[in-house]
C-alpha cells in the first residue's frame, strides 16, 4: 500500500512476474497488472444505498436521486481500455529506465532541442522508443471521457522516489497527465495548460519559467517534450482532439507532428480522444504516423440493446427511492434502450428524472409512459440526434458532429419548485441530521417521528459530535413517543421494548442492533 506524502505517492516496489518489467523503478512503483475480473470489481462505482431513504420527505430524495449521476458500471470496452493503458504505460517505460544510462542520454538530447529550439535539431536516433499509443473515437455521451478517468483513477499521479536498490534517486515520477485540447486548435493553449496541469501536480513553477510572451511554440514544445521526459511521464492523454479542426492553416498537422514525436524520439505513449469529427483529421494528417496508433484505434459506438445493455440498466435499477418499488421489466429495458439510443449517458439521467416526477407529483412509481413522458419533455434538444440513431442510417447520423448533454439540474429545479414549501425548507437539513433519521427510519420508527426526534437531539449540540451519541439520544426521544400512555396497542412479546425488566434502549443495544457509546456506526 503506497503512503501519501504532499505531492502523491512514496514509491514501493514490487516484484515483475515478466523479466522485462524488473529492474526499471518506473515499472515497479505501479500498481499491479490486473486481471479482467480484477479490472472490473476496481472500476465499478456503485452509489450508496439505502432501503430506509425510501421513506424520506421528497426534498431528501430529490438530494440521493442524484447518486444516479456517479453509478458506473465497466463493460468489456472499459476493460479493454484498462489493458490498453496497463501495457501503453510499461512498455513506454522500457527504453525509459532511470537507473540506465539511455535515461540520462534522452535527457541530454532533450536540453539540445531546447537549446537549439527544435526536436530535428537533436539527434533521438541513438535511443530507440519503445511506446505505443492509441486512439478513441465516438459520439459524445457514450462514455469515453468516463470511462477513461475512471481507468486512470486506478493508477496514483504522481510518485516520489528517493531511493532504489540502496543508492540514492530522488525523482518526481508523473504516471499520466490529461489535457483537453484548446477549442480553437492552438498548440500554444496546449502548451500553456501542460505546463499549468504539471504545476498543479508537483507543486512546481514551470508555467512561470518557461511560458513568458516571448516564448513561442517551437521554443515551448520541446520545453514540454524536456519536463515529461524529465519527470517520467508515463502517458499523455488529450481529449477533445476533435477541437483541432478549429485550428488554423497547418496548425492541427504540426499540432499532431508533435504528438508523433513524443511517441517515436521521447518514447511517452500518447492517447488521443475525440468525437466522430476528428476522423477527417487522423485518417489524413495523422495517417504517415501510425506508430501513434500502436495498440490500435478504438471506434467506441453506442451500446447495443444486448446483454451488456440488460446488465447496465439491471444493476441501476436497484437505486429506486419512490415510495412504490417498481420492478425491472424486459419492458423497461427496451423503453429505456429506445429512448437513449445505448447512449449511456442519456440513460442513467432518464432514470434518475423519472424518478424525480414521480417523487413530485406523489404518483411515487415509474412505469413506461412516465419514462417516454420525461423523455419528450427533456430530450427535446437531441431529438433529432436519436432519430437519426433510431433509423440507423450513416448519412442521417453524419449530420450531426455531436450531441448536447442532456442536463439533470435543470430538471430537479424546475420539479422542486413545485414541491409543498415544508418539503422545500427541509433541503437545509445538516449531513448529521439526514443520518440520524435513516437510523430510526432502520429501526421502524416512523418517518415523522424519526424527523421531529433528530431535530431535537441535535438542538444546541456541539458540532462534530459522534453518530452514534445522537441517535440514542434521539431513539430515547423516539421511544418515549411511541410508548406513551395514549397507544393502547397490544404488546408484541417480541419486541425488545417490550421486554420485562429491560430498559428499552439498553435491550436494544445488547441486541446488537445499536452501538455502544464508545463505538461508531
Amino acid at each position: 500500500m503506497k503512503t501519501e506524502n504532499e505531492v502523491g505517492y512514496c514509491a514501493e516496489y514490487l516484484p515483475q512476474m515478466l523479466e522485462e518489467y524488473g529492474g526499471n523503478p518506473f515499472i515497479e512503483a505501479l500498481p499491479p497488472i490486473l486481471s479482467a475480473v480484477d479490472a472490473a470489481d476496481a472500476l465499478s462505482v456503485k452509489p450508496s444505498y439505502n432501503e430506509a431513504e425510501r421513506k424520506m420527505d421528497a426534498a431528501y430524495r430529490f438530494h440521493a436521486v442524484q447518486r444516479l449521476l456517479h453509478y458506473f458500471q465497466p463493460l468489456y470496452t472499459h476493460i479493454d481500455i484498462d489493458q490498453r493503458i496497463s501495457r501503453s504505460i510499461r512498455q513506454g517505460y522500457l527504453s525509459r529506465n532511470p537507473v540506465k544510462p539511455q535515461y540520462v542520454q534522452r535527457l541530454r538530447q532533450c536540453g539540445e532541442a531546447v537549446e537549439k529550439r527544435s526536436f530535428e535539431a537533436a539527434d533521438f536516433r541513438s535511443v530507440k522508443s519503445t511506446a505505443l499509443g492509441f486512439t478513441v473515437i465516438g459520439m459524445s455521451g457514450v462514455g469515453k471521457t468516463t470511462a477513461m478517468e475512471r481507468v486512470l483513477s486506478l493508477y496514483p499521479q504522481c510518485i516520489t522516489h528517493t531511493e532504489y536498490a540502496g543508492q540514492p534517486m530522488y525523482l518526481k515520477q508523473l504516471v499520466w497527465l490529461k489535457l483537453d485540447c484548446p477549442f480553437d486548435g492552438s498548440i500554444k493553449g496546449l502548451c500553456v495548460s501542460f505546463f499549468s496541469e504539471v504545476d498543479r501536480i508537483l507543486q512546481s513553477t514551470y508555467s512561470q519559467k518557461f511560458y513568458v510572451g516571448k516564448n513561442t511554440v517551437d521554443m515551448m514544445l520541446p520545453k514540454m517534450a524536456q519536463i515529461a521526459s524529465t519527470h517520467g511521464v508515463g502517458l499523455l492523454v488529450i481529449d477533445e482532439i476533435q477541437h483541432l479542426s478549429q485550428a488554423k492553416s497547418g496548425g492541427s498537422e504540426k499540432m499532431l507532428n508533435f504528438f508523433v514525436t513524443l511517441v517515436n524520439t521521447i518514447g511517452i505513449p500518447v492517447i488521443l480522444i475525440g468525437t466522430t469529427k476528428a476522423l477527417p483529421i487522423l485518417q489524413s494528417e495523422f495517417r504517415q504516423a501510425r506508430r501513434g496508433s500502436g495498440q490500435g484505434d478504438l471506434l467506441w459506438d453506442r451500446m447495443k440493446n444486448d446483454m451488456s445493455w440488460e446488465i447496465l440498466i439491471h444493476i441501476m435499477w436497484k437505486y429506486q427511492w419512490t415510495k412504490e418499488k417498481c420492478l425491472f421489466t424486459e419492458d423497461m429495458k427496451n423503453i429505456l434502450y429506445d429512448e437513449s439510443q445505448g447512449i449511456i449517458d442519456i440513460a442513467v439521467k432518464l432514470y434518475a428524472m423519472a424518478q424525480i416526477k414521480v417523487i413530485t407529483d406523489e404518483t411515487e412509481r415509474i412505469t413506461s409512459s412516465v419514462i417516454r413522458e420525461v423523455a419528450a419533455e427533456k430530450l427535446s434538444l437531441v431529438r433529432p440526434m436519436l432519430n437519426a440513431l433510431r433509423s440507423g442510417d450513416m448519412k442521417k447520423i453524419m449530420q450531426f458532429e455531436d450531441i448536447r448533454p442532456v442536463s439533470i439540474e435543470d430538471y430537479i429545479s424546475a420539479q422542486a419548485s413545485r414541491l409543498p414549501m415544508g418539503e422545500l425548507h427541509n433541503q437545509k437539513v445538516s449531513s448529521l441530521e439526514e443520518q440520524v433519521i435513516i437510523k430510526l427510519l432502520e429501526l421502524d420508527i416512523s418517518p415523522k417521528t424519526a424527523r421531529a426526534c433528530a431535530k431535537k437531539a441535535l438542538s444546541g449540540r456541539r458540532s462534530g459530535q459522534p453518530l452514534s451519541h445522537a441517535v440514542q439520544r434521539a431513539f430515547k426521544l423516539a421511544l418515549n413517543i411511541q410508548t406513551a400512555p395514549a397507544q393502547e396497542a397490544e404488546p408484541d412479546a417480541d419486541d425488545l421494548r417490550n421486554a420485562d425488566g429491560i430498559d428499552p434502549y439498553e435491550g436494544l443495544k445488547e441486541a446488537g442492533i445499536i452501538a455502544g457509546d464508545s463505538e461508531e456506526w
